[in-house]
């Protein structure tokens, strides 16, 4: 009896740890999988022809005539309209295009963007601090390390002279 359960306690506890790993569970087929609800399209329903004796010869490969492609399919769902429709755009609209600058576009504006982005890659300023002017380039003004126990004299003295501690300069090593 001892025997019996020094072996089904590890036993256990190994089987319930083997079936917490994730690739486990995979193999062994113990996770669920649902469907994806974006890859499933419907079909067309079938349709009886007119008559019998004209049907037309199948071709392999060659998609359904009742079919609506995807692309259309999903057009039509999301603008609500068929896309096949061409409307033309009334005079407010093309006064509305020409005003806003949308009938004069540079044909070649992605080397024109791919060159200002390469110009600006310089720069690693915030755009905010950029646009507002706010910091310096790092390479405007050398770096200047403080003189601890200088400046640690001076605070002193300001304190208790009275003075507020942004009297006087900060004293520096100079290189």
């Amino acid at each position: 009896m001892k025997y019996r359960w020094s072996l089904v306690l590890p036993l256990t506890a190994s089987l319930l740890s083997v079936t917490a790993c994730s690739q486990v569970k995979k193999q062994l087929g113990l996770n669920r999988r649902e469907p994806d609800e974006f890859a499933v399209m419907t079909r067309a329903p079938l349709e009886m022809p007119p008559s019998l004796t004209a049907l037309p010869v199948p071709q392999p490969g060659m998609p359904r005539p009742q079919e609506v492609s995807p692309v259309v399919a999903a057009q039509t769902a999301i603008l609500g309209q068929t896309a096949t429709s061409t409307a033309l755009e009334s005079n407010a609209e093309s006064s509305l295009l020409r005003k806003a600058g949308a009938t004069e576009t540079t044909p070649n504006i992605r080397a024109l963007v791919n060159k200002e982005s390469a110009e600006g890659a310089e720069d690693n300023r915030p755009v905010a601090k950029k646009l507002l002017g706010l910091v310096k380039k790092p390479s405007d003004e050398p770096a200047t390390v403080v003189d601890a126990p200088a400046e640690l004299q001076r605070l002193k003295t300001n304190k208790q002279a009275g003075q507020p501690v942004t009297h006087g300069d900060t004293p520096t090593y100079d290189d």
